[in-house]
């Protein structure tokens, strides 16, 4: 267990740290939507990537808690959910925030793509007004750059592979809506 979680800790702080600068959009995307991603009741929150949630042993929680999601992987781990109680160090965010609104996605050849997260839609600008707010090709790059340790992680593919999942279900869900 020990190993497992350093394992983890030096993984997401390397992912972290590679992920702390880039942005979806050049500048503070938080002005376009007064920062509506931050701001949510007691039960919005972020998933937390499988182990990331050791990163938080240790800091002050004045500011956040961590809570069991719905998500269940195949070895019994429950995915964790971080929920805020006010504005988080920017430097604590988890990687579900660094790289909001997207979703790493596995396509039907294994491989992992980053695709704009459909269930933000309600929310966040960069997805209901792609052409006025197009993310920042660098932004992709980066995520194509950090992501690679993240999939040597059996977890975490498994986990990637339940939000492919969720992703395809609210296509079809969206597609019920649309008018040929």
């Amino acid at each position: 267990m020990a190993t497992t979680k350093a394992k983890y800790i030096k993984l997401y702080r390397k992912i972290w740290k590679k992920l702390d600068v880039p942005t979806p959009l050049i500048g503070d995307c938080g002005k376009l939507c007064d920062k509506k991603c931050c701001h949510g009741t007691d039960q919005d929150g972020m998933l937390l990537f499988p182990g990331e949630e050791y990163l938080y042993e240790n800091m002050d929680i004045d500011w956040f808690q961590i809570h069991d999601s719905h998500i269940v992987l195949s070895d019994g781990y429950r995915i964790r959910l971080l929920v805020c109680s006010r504005e988080c160090p920017r430097e604590c965010r988890p990687l579900s925030c660094r790289i909001f609104p997207i979703i790493p996605y596995l396509n039907e050849r294994g491989r992992v793509e980053f695709r704009l997260d459909l269930r933000s839609l309600g929310i966040c600008p960069i997805v209901y007004s792609q052409q006025e707010n197009p993310v920042e090709e660098a932004f992709i790059e980066a995520l194509y750059k950090a992501f690679p340790p993240l999939l040597r992680d059996d977890a975490v593919v498994e986990f990637i592979e339940i939000l492919s999942r969720q992703y395809n279900d609210t296509v079809r869900f969206l597609a019920k809506f649309q008018q040929d």
